[in-house]
């Protein structure tokens, strides 16, 4: 199972959603068949024309560290940093704990964070930390960001309206719930640091074997020529660039806030005119979203787009500012492709999982026959929920909409907010359809049953956490 541990998964997984088909009802009431040639006509006829947006995005990335991997620059800049963290020691670890967790919070972006995953990933590792630390510090740290996420907003499968999860389940207030948000924020930081540090002396005592491929494949060319002559501050400033303008587009400032200054700008910068040409949206694009807009358009996928449009940007702009030719651009940027291609795959077949689920809808079938709303079966029908529909927008809409639909006390609204928000970060953690962890444990080749028995005390941690805060929101 160690070698295409997830492939064979999600095989299974597939196999097992079909045989469900022939025994429990569709949404429809009746028995609905999913075929076993039904599901190579799912994932190329459907996932692959109406999910690449997500495929594209994760080459994207890898090509962009295929051409950063290549550059002198980032070299000297990895080495920079890792010189000047490295007396932090394990500090440094909990700093990006923090750091990723604080992110995810207040902006919602869990997938969206791949753009950097690789980055800081090649840094703990060239730190001499394993990579179960590294995944930890990053993608697990994000989620538990998102599990405690004051900001965390989506697309409202019933509304095409960004929301969160209070506004989704009912609950009188956007904002109701950030006391208990932000104590859990920060109990599953404590605890995230604890285990990770837990590990990390573990490692150093030797009371620990994983059978983990120590070749990290960062793919990183020795530097010819001299090496203090190398500037890093123009890859400073795009990857900060980069940063700030993804942080700003996902946030939905208008919307969530009603801080309409980026919307004002967008309307004054795509008003700016030469006589009648308008020059913005006639040299660039009329379809340019202001900054916390790119959400907005009624498509869960619009703003993959951007970002994608956004790292090939920078992917050029290194190569311009580092003098690397077209040809060896191009040549690195697909060997990055390569690398990623993995992980694309496995995500695109995690698709087939959902467009075969949620097109039979025997999910909705099983949820409607609880007829009331109980913590214990609904949360264990919203974990399902999770494996089967991958991405967030049908988990909304295939899982919790209905389960939410159940409820008759409106009570409970706020901690019903807080458990769905919560059972979606840990299935994030643990999930083998989790987008984040498909790409985390694909790209970096951790085999799934290794980090199933490195995760699984930190995940019943957090799980006993998360009941601890939903009960207290509950009494309260």
């Amino acid at each position: 199972m160690k070698k295409h541990g997830l492939l064979k998964i999600l095989g299974i997984l597939l196999l097992l959603i079909l045989i469900t088909t022939y025994i429990i009802p569709s949404s429809q009431g009746t028995i609905a068949y999913t075929g076993l040639i039904d599901i190579p006509i799912n994932f190329f006829g459907i996932v692959l024309q109406n999910f690449c947006y997500i495929v594209l995005f994760v080459l994207v990335v890898g090509g962009f560290y295929g051409v950063l991997n290549k550059t002198p620059a980032y070299k000297k800049l990895l080495d920079n940093i890792v010189t000047k963290v490295k007396p932090l020691g394990k500090k440094f670890i909990f700093i990006i704990i923090i750091l990723f967790a604080l992110i995810t919070s207040f902006t919602g972006m869990t997938i969206e964070l791949i753009v950097f995953i690789p980055f800081i990933i090649s840094i703990i590792l060239l730190l001499g930390y394993d990579k179960l630390v590294a995944l930890s510090a990053t993608i697990v740290s994000s989620m538990v960001g998102y599990m405690g996420g004051v900001l965390v907003s989506f697309i409202n499968p019933n509304t095409y309206s960004i929301s969160t999860y209070e506004s989704f389940v009912g609950a009188s207030s956007e904002f109701v719930n950030t006391f208990p948000k932000l104590l859990l924020l920060v109990s599953g930081i404590a605890l995230l640091i604890g285990f990770v540090n837990k590990h990390i002396m573990d490692v150093e005592k030797k009371k620990v074997k994983y059978e983990l491929d120590d070749n990290s494949e960062l793919l990183i060319n020795e530097v010819k020529g001299k090496y203090k002559n190398i500037k890093t501050w123009p890859l400073i400033i795009i990857l900060s660039f980069v940063f700030v303008i993804l942080i700003l587009g996902m946030i939905p400032w208008n919307s969530l806030f009603e801080i309409t200054v980026f919307t004002d700008l967008h309307t004054w910068l795509t008003g700016l005119s030469i006589k009648e040409f308008a020059i913005i949206p006639n040299i660039l694009s009329s379809s340019l979203p202001a900054l916390g807009e790119w959400n907005l358009n009624g498509n869960p996928w619009f703003h993959y787009i951007f970002i994608c449009i956004l790292v090939l940007f920078a992917t050029v702009i290194v190569a311009i500012v580092n003098r690397i030719s077209i040809d060896d651009m191009l040549d690195n940027y697909t060997d990055g492709c390569k690398k990623a291609l993995p992980a694309a795959a496995l995500i695109a077949i995690a698709y087939t999982v959902l467009v075969c689920s949620f097109n039979n809808g025997f999910l909705n079938h099983i949820i409607a026959e609880t007829k009331t709303f109980n913590f214990g079966i609904s949360s264990l029908l919203a974990f399902l929920g999770c494996l089967l529909n991958v991405d967030a927008f049908y988990i909304i809409a295939g899982s919790f909409s209905p389960i939410v639909n159940l409820i008759t006390d409106k009570s409970i609204y706020e901690s019903v907010a807080i458990l769905l928000q919560g059972i979606y970060g840990i299935f994030s953690i643990i999930g083998p359809t989790s987008m984040i962890l498909i790409f985390g444990l694909s790209y970096f080749d951790v085999p799934y049953t290794t980090w199933l028995k490195y995760i699984w005390r930190f995940v019943l941690a957090i799980i006993l956490l998360l009941a601890l805060v939903v009960c207290l929101v509950v009494l309260l």
